[in-house]
This record gives C-alpha cells, structure tokens and sequence, in this order.
C-alpha cells in the first residue's frame, strides 16, 4: 500500500483543507514542498520550507521568479 503525506492546512476562510504532498525538491540552500488538493491533480501549491525552534513549516512562495525556478526544476524531473 502506497503511503501518501497529507496535511491539513487552515484556509483563509478559516476551514480545514487537507493537501497531499506531491513533490519536495532541494534548489541550491532552499528547499521547498509542492502539495496538491486532496482528489486533484490539477492544482498544486509551492512552500518554501523553513526550520523554526526544530520544527519544519511552511512559507507560501508569492515571488514570481521564485515560483517559476522551483516549477522549472519540478518539470524537469520528467
């Protein structure tokens, strides 16, 4: 059986969204997540990961350089 990362984030409209983990990739010193909607394979989020006080979290990538690298370097796995 394939085990499968979900989480569940908090949406801005304060209810609950569970997002499967899709993809996570190393660019130079960053490293960042790609997660999709439960059910969808048509949308995906980019994270940057960041470590706080030992413990992993998530910073939404809103640069749009950065956000092209880190889907350049997603394609390019295929």
């Amino acid at each position: 059986m394939e085990e499968k990362n979900i989480i569940t984030f908090m949406g801005e409209d304060g209810k609950a969204v569970e997002l499967q983990l899709v993809e996570r990739l190393k660019i130079e010193d960053d490293e960042y997540v790609l997660f999709a909607p439960v059910g969808e394979d048509d949308d995906a989020y980019v994270y940057r990961v960041t470590i706080e006080d030992g413990k992993e979290s998530y910073e939404g990538v809103e640069d749009d350089d950065e956000f092209e690298r880190v889907l350049e370097e997603y394609e390019s796995l295929f």
